[in-house]
């Protein structure tokens, strides 16, 4: 059946407050989509209630409870349980209640629904967070414990993993909850979790063990009662919550055991389960939007349900609902938040401290960084990981599908971190000039990120990273100064400059990787980070005389292709004459397979071209030296110093010692260009004594230049922008 003409008059009367509604949203979300607004900044003490609808499964509430008890027993902060029996006889808990005599209960004659059974149950509870648990789930011993950490003011919900007692069925039910489009309609489903470990972002909170902030999930369940008796009322709240500026948690190191609907299926026939699966489905696509339907298209859908469907979605209060929920999700939308990446793009790797006691960070990239494939991200790794002992670090980077399981390992130091993708780089694309390449890292869903992580998160500091994201700017300037970290300083005189200049202009600071490229920034506020790395002179041992040569190279870096090319052009012939068995290894990460292909000489004799993530540490164990022939660089070149700290010379060119050219570092061979750089390789792979004298460089010589004492620079600078 259509809504239209052809529908009948009292059909399309009884529907035209429900059409109104979705109408009105929709057009005022398009007019104005409006801002990320923080949210209420509440202060959130200890304390937690086990709320547990119950209707007839006494049988699964004993074990319910007995699980339940030894959970809370592991915690220290306020606790207590409370049962809302609805829709059954007092007289079956009797035993229950003598067994349990700590639990608090209330007694319900009529059923009340799930939605119901929560907001009688939140009426009685003083704790600023309650657990919501099915009576036929069975938490794990430490499954409060574990998401206990995560609580913030930003988090409405936490959720445990779930598994079925029965480990014969097919897991359909997990916890992560997820959803996507099809064609006209919402598929809800939970994802396979990957990691043990790992919280990640859910869409909703799942109703039957999930952790909420008790005044928000007031809030929401006062709402979500046209979903009664069961099913989907969760998905609404953590739609809302979302759109609030709200996050959810998915913590698979919370686990929490489930007999497969064992209340829904003792009172309700599968055929009525699933009409009312479909008719909640269908109510949250009204109520949301998710879909893009037109209002008219949605109704048309509507009027394809049986009359009993038909009935239950007239309901005045209905409309209402779906007017106040829709304008919020799809001013969401509006403003290019993906409800249907909810659950992948976003990780929470770290508990985060109590707000105020640490400052807060949010570092901006427009590169994927881990796993660390180049030189910047091997910068922010180590820096990160020794700044989080001091901050709190949120991260929000570009490039999204590069990072996956591999990735997890090296999130560790953040509080949480968020995707994303999109900009349009072609295959194959020549190198835009910087107007143009500024204007395509800025883009829409990079820009809604930012904007909504500083409404929610309220970070102390903004740090955007790579000159190529110096454009970006908050749609409203908050109290967060901008720091712009620059790994690379291109002014050279061109008219880009003009562009460059523009985009560095309102930051409140700028660091920079060496002097030379803060000697081309002719303005207040520069400050020198320079590139470290860790040091390994503890344990060092003196390389061996076999003729290993490594260039740490990632190809991803256009010098470095052009830099290994003409060495391997102008001096590794002659090396490979001098030294048969000479051997150079090219650690290039992925980028490198390609160019194998196209590029001749990288499969000379005696070249191994690693063309995947490695750490580089066994490699140089087994150097004789490193090389670094780049030609004109910005920045500074990370391998460098890599190298000397070591234990491992390293043959430069003049160009590519830049940011170390005037270091002590007597393990840094220094060469006009790239052809002078064979005789001294060749002099060094000869004379060993002479290579271990120059390997052993002085501790207190390099302590500057480690990352704990690059660190200890980059807290200084945070320092002179964030008030004490």
């Amino acid at each position: 059946m259509k809504f239209g003409w052809a529908s009948s008059l009292k059909q399309r009367v009884r529907f035209t407050p429900l059409h109104l509604a979705m109408m009105l949203a929709d057009a005022l979300a398009k007019l104005l989509p409006g801002s990320w607004a923080p949210p209420p900044r509440v202060a959130l003490g200890d304390g937690i209630c086990v709320l547990v609808p119950e209707r007839g499964t006494p049988d699964l509430l004993a074990e319910c409870l007995a699980a339940a008890q030894q959970a809370l027993s592991l915690i220290s902060e306020r606790s207590e349980i409370l049962v809302v029996v609805n829709g059954a006889a007092e007289a079956q808990y009797a035993e229950l209640r003598a067994l349990y005599q700590k639990v608090r209960w209330q007694f319900h004659t009529q059923p009340l629904g799930y939605n119901g059974a929560i907001r009688a149950g939140l009426r009685d509870i003083s704790q600023p967070w309650v657990y919501l648990l099915n009576s036929d789930m069975r938490l794990a011993p430490d499954a409060l414990t574990q998401l206990l950490p995560l609580r913030a003011p930003e988090i409405f919900a936490i959720t445990s993993q779930i598994f079925f007692i029965d480990q014969t069925r097919r897991r359909e039910e997990t916890g992560w909850a997820d959803g996507h489009v099809v064609g006209h309609r919402l598929e809800m489903f939970d994802r396979e979790p990957q990691s043990p470990d790992m919280a990640r972002g859910n869409l909703y909170p799942g109703g039957g063990s999930s952790l909420c902030q008790r005044d928000l999930l007031t809030r929401y369940v006062e709402h979500t009662h046209t979903y009664s008796p069961f099913y989907f009322e969760d998905a609404d709240w953590g739609a809302r919550a979302w759109a609030e500026g709200f996050e959810v948690i998915f913590c698979p190191a919370s686990h929490a055991h489930h007999h497969h609907r064992g209340t829904v299926s003792r009172y309700f026939d599968a055929a009525e389960v699933q009409r009312v699966i479909a008719r909640n489905a269908l109510q949250l696509e009204l109520r949301n939007g998710w879909t893009q339907m037109s209002a008219t298209r949605t109704m048309s859908v509507v009027c394809d349900n049986d009359y009993r469907t038909q009935e239950e979605l007239y309901a005045p209060a209905l409309a209402r609902g779906v007017f106040v929920q829709r304008l919020r999700s799809r001013r969401a939308l509006a403003r290019g938040f993906n409800f249907q990446r909810a659950a992948t793009d976003h990780y929470y790797p770290r508990a985060p401290s109590a707000r105020g006691e640490r400052p807060r960070v949010l570092l901006v990239t427009p590169f994927s960084l881990f796993p660390p494939a180049h030189g910047g991200a091997r910068r922010v790794s180590e820096l990160t990981r020794r700044l989080a002992e001091h901050v709190d670090l949120i991260l929000l980077s570009d490039e999204r599908s590069l990072y996956g399981q591999a990735s997890e390992p090296w999130l560790a130091p953040f509080q949480s971190v968020h995707l994303v993708e999109g900009r349009g780089d072609l295959a194959g694309e020549s190198e835009l000039p910087w107007p143009q390449r500024l204007k395509r890292y800025v883009y829409a869903a990079m820009q809604s990120e930012l904007d909504r992580l500083i409404a929610v998160y309220d970070p102390d500091l903004v740090q955007i990273e790579f000159m190529e994201l110096a454009a970006l700017r908050p749609s409203q300037r908050g109290r967060a100064p901008l720091l712009l970290s620059l790994h690379d300083v291109y002014l050279n005189g061109s008219a880009d400059d003009a562009a460059q200049r523009e985009a560095m202009r309102d930051f409140a600071a700028i660091t920079v990787c060496s002097p030379e490229d803060g000697s081309l920034l002719d303005r207040a506020g520069v400050h020198l980070v320079p590139n470290g790395a860790s040091s390994r002179l503890a344990s060092y041992e003196p390389s061996t005389a076999a003729p290993e040569i490594l260039f740490m190279g990632p190809f991803r870096y256009a010098p470095n292709v052009d830099a290994i090319c003409a060495f391997l052009r102008s001096c590794w012939p002659a090396i490979r004459e001098r030294y048969p068995t000479a051997r150079l290894s090219i650690l290039g990460g992925l980028e490198s397979a390609a160019v194998r292909h196209a590029e001749p000489l990288l499969r000379l004799p005696g070249v191994d071209l690693i063309d995947r993530f490695v750490d580089p540490a066994p490699f140089l164990a087994r150097a004789a030296l490193t090389i670094n022939p780049q030609g004109e660089i910005r920045g500074s070149a990370l391998k460098v110093i890599e190298s000397i700290l070591a234990g491992r010379i390293c043959v430069s060119t003049r160009s590519g010692t830049r940011g170390f050219s005037t270091a002590p570092l007597p393990g840094l061979i220094q060469c006009d260009d790239v052809a002078a750089m064979a005789a001294p390789i060749m002099e060094y792979l000869g004379d060993t004594s002479k290579r271990h004298v120059l390997e052993r460089a002085d501790d207190a010589q390099v302590q500057a230049w480690t990352w704990d004492g690059i660190a200890q620079q980059q807290l200084a600078v945070y320092r002179s922008l964030i008030p004490r």
